[in-house]
């Protein structure tokens, strides 16, 4: 008898942005790899979204975890785990906004740190 086995694989991290990734800024790029880096993931590991305003009511395939750079709808609060229709999301200022703001950075980090369970 054969038996087959299904291996249920789940959908990467995703990090979605509030501008195309070819407006994103070098010094932008590389806090996000930074910060990936501290996740031990690599870019090439994350599926990574544009979306001008936060919206997951129209994806297909929910991710699991994900984290948001950018402007907030009201009533989602920054640097927080959260649940949102089953995706434990991390929501940050813009990468832009993060690099003057060593505060957020490390709040950041903590919500981080929750989220992928370092």
């Amino acid at each position: 008898r054969n038996a087959i086995e299904l291996y249920s694989i789940p959908p990467l991290p995703t990090v979605v942005i509030t501008k195309p990734w070819q407006e994103v800024k070098e010094d932008e790029k590389e806090q996000l790899i930074k910060i990936l880096s501290a996740l031990k993931l690599p870019i090439e590991r994350v599926t990574i979204k544009f979306q001008p305003a936060f919206d997951l009511s129209g994806w297909n395939e929910k991710p699991e975890k994900l984290i948001y750079f950018g402007a907030l709808p009201s009533g989602i609060p920054y640097y927080e785990v959260i649940d949102v229709n089953g995706v434990s999301l991390v929501a940050s200022e813009s990468l832009e906004a993060l690099l003057a703001n060593e505060a957020a950075r490390k709040r950041l980090w903590g919500a981080l740190r929750q989220l992928f369970s370092i």
